[in-house]
Order: structure tokens, then C-alpha cells, then sequence
């Protein structure tokens, strides 16, 4: 008999797509274009790391959401903040990710995000950080469980 242990990376994006969900449904742009992000700023994260990948989000849908998420990490608060306070698609799909991986790595005790207040102080953890390394495999594995569930969920652009 063996003791199977839940990933809580998993579950945490399992919660995420089933926020956007509940947020927006399947058929809407905002889905289809978080999918689109999903599938493609996995590369950015791996290519170019983390921070410029969290600057280059914000660039897309603003800090706003992304120091919201901060303090409010939790799924379903983050999409329905979005959802009612984001015009646009696009910036709707960007900031959706953008929280959504702020608030895992913090969910995770990421040093880097755990105590910062804002998106510009996580950057500035990551750059001074000697653990960066450890930050971005963490993103990295779950951007990888949460491009799989959209792809999975969500209709394609």
C-alpha cells in the first residue's frame, strides 16, 4: 500500500483555471487569449527568466492588478477582480497570468514574492536574489500545469 501526496503545485493551478472559468466561462475571448498567454510566455519565463517575464506581463495589463494579487492571492479573487475591473482581453489575459503566477510563487514561500508588496519589489528580490534559480523552477512547474489544464479547458483563439 503506498501514501499518495497531493502536488499542491497542481492544485493551485487546478484552482486557477477553474476561477477563470467561473469568472468567464469557456467560449469567451477572455479564456481563449489566457490560453494563448499560457502557452506562450511558459518560453518566455524559461528563455528569459522570470523577472523580464513578470515586466514584460505588466507591460501588457499594468502593475495594478499584479500588486493587487499580491495582497489577495487567491484564485477566485483574482479573477473576478480582473473580471471587474480590466477592459479588454488582451490586458484581461495578461493580467490573469500574471497574477496567477505572483500569487503561486508566493502560495509557495518564494522568498522573492512571500514579503514583497508590490510587482516592483518582486522584481528587485529576484534581481539581487542568490536563489533566483529556485524561483524560476518554481514558475516554471507551474506554468507547465497551467498551460496543460488550458489547453485542456479552454477553446483555442
Amino acid at each position: 500500500m503506498s501514501l499518495r501526496v497531493s502536488d499542491p503545485t497542481l492544485d493551485f493551478a487546478l484552482k486557477c483555471v477553474g476561477a477563470v472559468r467561473n469568472a468567464y466561462g469557456t467560449g469567451d475571448d477572455v479564456p481563449r487569449k489566457f490560453r494563448t498567454r499560457c502557452r506562450s510566455l511558459i518560453e518566455s519565463i524559461y528563455y528569459s527568466g522570470l523577472a523580464y517575464t513578470l515586466a514584460y506581463v505588466a507591460s501588457k495589463a499594468g502593475d495594478a492588478v499584479l500588486n493587487w494579487a499580491l495582497a489577495n492571492p487567491e484564485p477566485e479573487k483574482i479573477a473576478e477582480h480582473v473580471r471587474d475591473n480590466v477592459r479588454g482581453a488582451e490586458e484581461a489575459s495578461y493580467a490573469l497570468y500574471g497574477a496567477f503566477l505572483l500569487a503561486s510563487l508566493k502560495q509557495m514561500g518564494v522568498p522573492e514574492v512571500a514579503g514583497a508588496r508590490s510587482f516592483l519589489e518582486v522584481l528587485g528580490n529576484i534581481n539581487q536574489s542568490a536563489t533566483a534559480a529556485v524561483a524560476e523552477e518554481k514558475a516554471l512547474r507551474f506554468a507547465e500545469w497551467l498551460k496543460r489544464l488550458a489547453e485542456s479547458v479552454f477553446e483555442a483563439e
